[in-house]
């Protein structure tokens, strides 16, 4: 067996340093992931730990973060210090743990201990267990997030070194290397906030170069290492959590849809569901080439807003015009995607305007049958004010009639109002729909809502 010395980092960014024996570097390295660290330095040695005479020697059993049982010795002060580097430290269960050379009658005695620990360890897993069902997919679905953000990040700063590379000394560009090899070794890591705070720390030392570009007169490079540093810590600061209305509700549709797809007898009801919120999800749903352009405008605007407060946070006149440069050539560039943006909107409008077209359903029933509605909602409206303001005259004027007949009575009848009012806001809603939002999927939700809502007012309040 060979003796491996380390030094990771644990969940909760401490350092931790000891030695592993192990037959094989690769096994050690595993080891030590599998306990959950970040491993920041391992190398053999030939050196056998040295061990402090003041410190006593404890013989442990536990269970690491993978629910595999573990056994070891630790020196400490007394049992309580031992037990609280193995749990905190190491994130250990500790099922027993006894001094070397204790008796058997005291092993066993630290054994029924573990035992009641061990089962409220299984009692605990279970019910995390459970809990993780549920948010399991998503902490997958944000370590993917993650390293494929520093993957992007660290392709990002390579382009970045090449391009100021006859700019930097020998001493930034060590320095720089040093803390990219940090992150290389620990991308993989489960430890997913030491990672991201690594990264920071590269991307901090890499703007720290700028005070130098100044130094030498390099003004532009200066303004270009600053808008590339801030861009790289705008996209590491980036969450997978929605950032919109649109993508919030997309995000819940396919939850929804992944925890229900698994089903294997779906109900009539949840069917129905499903296809309905397919149908929600297409009307939200964002093609790709524009939200690429949405994101070139939004870093343009970033951009602008920094290269203002430049301007205004430098003194000479020579760094203000060139920050000034700058501004006009970013806006150009903003309008340009600006105009694309329109121009690939009013293409998707045409796009599916299209398809709305040859949709066989909607053209030959759907649409002929809203315009139908509208036109017979219409002459009914129109026949009843008629007849309502006739009733009014001919029972409220003194005409000679000798009798009234009861149907010139009908404007104080409860249903006649219920109809009026009702006719009254199918044909405002099917003339919303014909006239201003014929092609609009949204407006096939407001609408029969909003015309639902106010008959309801409508019999609740007459």
């Amino acid at each position: 067996m060979e003796v491996f010395k380390y030094i990771v980092a644990n969940k909760d960014g401490k350092k931790l340093t000891g030695t592993v024996e192990a037959p094989d570097e690769q096994t050690a390295r595993a080891e030590l992931n599998n306990l959950g660290f970040s491993i920041l330095t391992l190398e053999k040695t030939q050196e056998l730990p040295k061990h402090d005479e003041s410190l006593v020697k404890y013989i442990f059993e536990a269970i690491d973060a993978n629910s595999k049982l573990v056994s070891g010795t630790i020196p400490a002060k007394d049992s309580d210090e031992a037990f609280s580097k193995l749990t905190s430290g190491y994130s250990l269960v500790v099922t027993a743990i006894w001094k070397e050379g204790s008796t058997e009658e005291e092993i066993n005695e630290a054994r029924k201990i573990g035992n009641k620990k061990m089962e409220e360890f299984i009692e605990k897993k279970n019910t995390e267990e459970a809990k993780q069902k549920t948010q399991s997919g998503d902490q997958q679905k944000e370590e993917a997030f993650v390293k494929a953000k520093i993957e992007n990040l660290l392709r990002e700063i390579n382009e970045l070194l090449v391009k100021f590379d006859k700019d930097f000394t020998v001493e930034q560009k060590t320095d720089i290397e040093k803390k990219i090899n940090k992150l290389l070794r620990i991308k993989n890591s489960t430890n997913l906030n030491y990672i991201l705070e690594t990264a920071e720390d590269l991307l901090n030392s890499i703007k720290a170069q700028e005070q130098a570009l100044v130094d030498k007169g390099y003004f532009e490079k200066k303004i270009k290492l600053e808008m590339e540093t801030q861009k790289l810590v705008k996209e590491l600061h980036k969450t997978s959590a929605p950032s919109s209305f649109s993508e919030d509700i997309l995000d819940k549709i396919d939850k929804w849809q992944e925890t229900h797809a698994s089903e294997k007898q779906v109900s009539t009801p949840t069917r129905f569901l499903e296809k309905f919120l397919t149908w929600v999800k297409k009307s939200f749903e964002t093609p790709p080439q524009i939200m690429v352009i949405e994101e070139q405008i939004r870093a343009y605007n970033h951009q602008l807003w920094e290269f203002v407060k430049m301007y205004f946070k430098e003194p000479t006149k020579e760094y203000k015009d060139k920050v000034k440069s700058a501004i006009k050539t970013i806006w150009a560039a903003r309008k340009k995607a600006v105009h694309s943006l329109d121009q690939a909107k009013k293409l998707l409008r045409n796009r599916r305007s299209g398809e709305e077209e040859t949709s066989d359903i909607e053209n030959r029933f759907i649409d002929p049958a809203i315009a139908e509605l509208n036109a017979l909602t219409g002459w009914l409206l129109v026949f009843y004010l008629i007849y309502y303001f006739i009733s009014i005259i001919i029972t409220t004027k003194n005409f000679g009639f000798p009798q009234i007949p009861q149907g010139f009575f009908v404007y104080k009848s409860h249903i006649f109002k219920y109809i009026l009012g009702i006719l009254f806001l199918m044909h405002a809603s099917t003339s919303l729909k014909i006239n201003f939002f014929q092609k609009n999927m949204i407006a096939n939700i407001i609408l029969p809502t909003g015309f639902l809502f106010g008959s309801i007012l409508i019999l609740l309040n007459f």
